[in-house]
């Protein structure tokens, strides 16, 4: 038997996570139309903190990790989880898991942005140039009509929480790199924390990421039972197949996506596996076509192959601005 390199292990990897991304975002479409986005969240981040907590008790990722990077990594949770994941499944009950997905590759241009003073990360004329092309790609699609059915309430309010969404999982995944441990901390956030190369300790990001989703749960969990909402989100366990859909995008999201994710990009180079991983919007095209019978238009496979284009320039800046140069 021929045995795969650890490039094209990495490379498999990526492609999973992408297809995890896109299985997770049909699940939680699904759950948040049948039992609420809020209900889904709150069960959702329960569940993922399980499924991670077992993780790391089976790897060891479990450390201790100085108090300033703990912080940072609880303002992730809160602002991608708890703040920016609740606007993205508002975004996909309303305008469904194919145009939500498509908005979340806003990201990565946010996430752009957001690097140069907080990581002290640069941006070139490349990273702008990609931004441009994915945020052309998205609107592209999301000012095309929506098939019968597929919108469900307002359709304004659905792409503002996307875009809000996909902020907050901007800020969230800025917020974890320095939490995490950067091998050069610079940058606005890590002089705010004192988190300097003398005691900067690189962190797993398996274990990072359970600090982040134990926070993001605590908020939500303790806002529900806060506002008298907890005893709602324990009567839709009744709902077997809102939580069967629930628990399917736990499982592809969080966890067995996260753990792909990281596998590719220790296996294979970053920029490489960034851009098959940011593919997944493509890969939910074909999903609701199978699965929905859903008519898909040349403008959304166009629109799509565009954002993720762009996406791919973000990824691949430096290497892009060495060859022109």
């Amino acid at each position: 038997m021929l045995a795969l390199t650890q490039d094209a292990q990495g490379i498999a990897a990526a492609i999973g996570t992408a297809f995890c991304w896109a299985m997770s975002a049909l699940f939680f479409a699904a759950a948040s139309r049948r039992i609420g986005q809020f209900h889904v969240n709150q069960i959702r981040l329960v569940q993922a903190c399980l499924f991670l907590g077992a993780a790391c008790l089976v790897t060891g990722a479990f450390t201790m990790a100085p108090w300033a990077q703990l912080v940072l990594l609880a303002l992730s949770g809160l602002v991608g989880l708890a703040l920016g994941d609740a606007a993205l499944f508002l975004s996909l009950q309303i305008i469904g898991a194919r145009r939500g997905s498509l908005i979340m590759a806003l990201a990565p241009g946010f996430t752009a942005l957001l690097m140069v003073p907080l990581l002290g990360e640069t941006l070139g004329w490349v990273g702008i140039v990609g931004m441009v092309i994915t945020l052309s790609g998205v609107m592209w699609v999301v000012l095309e009509r929506g098939q019968p059915g597929e919108i469900v309430g307002n359709v304004k309010l659905g792409i503002i929480m996307g875009v809000l969404g996909a902020i907050g999982q901007a800020a969230g995944l800025i917020l974890s790199k320095a939490g995490l441990g950067m091998e050069h901390p610079d940058g606005l956030l890590n002089t705010m924390f004192h988190v300097t190369r003398d005691n900067v300790k690189p962190l797993s990001p398996l274990y990072g990421t359970f600090v982040r989703m134990l926070v993001g749960m605590v908020l939500l969990v303790g806002y529900g039972i806060a506002a008298g909402k907890f005893g709602a989100t324990l009567r839709t366990l009744k709902d077997r197949k809102g939580l069967t859909q629930t628990t399917g995008g736990a499982f592809f999201g969080p966890f067995v996506g996260v753990t792909l994710s990281l596998a590719a990009v220790a296996w294979t180079n970053t920029a490489v596996a960034a851009t098959i991983i940011g593919t997944s919007p493509v890969l939910v095209i074909p999903i609701v076509a199978i699965v929905y019978k859903q008519k898909i238009t040349v403008r959304a496979v166009v629109g799509a192959l565009v954002a993720v284009g762009g996406v791919a320039v973000l990824a691949m800046r430096k290497q892009i601005a060495d060859a022109v140069f």
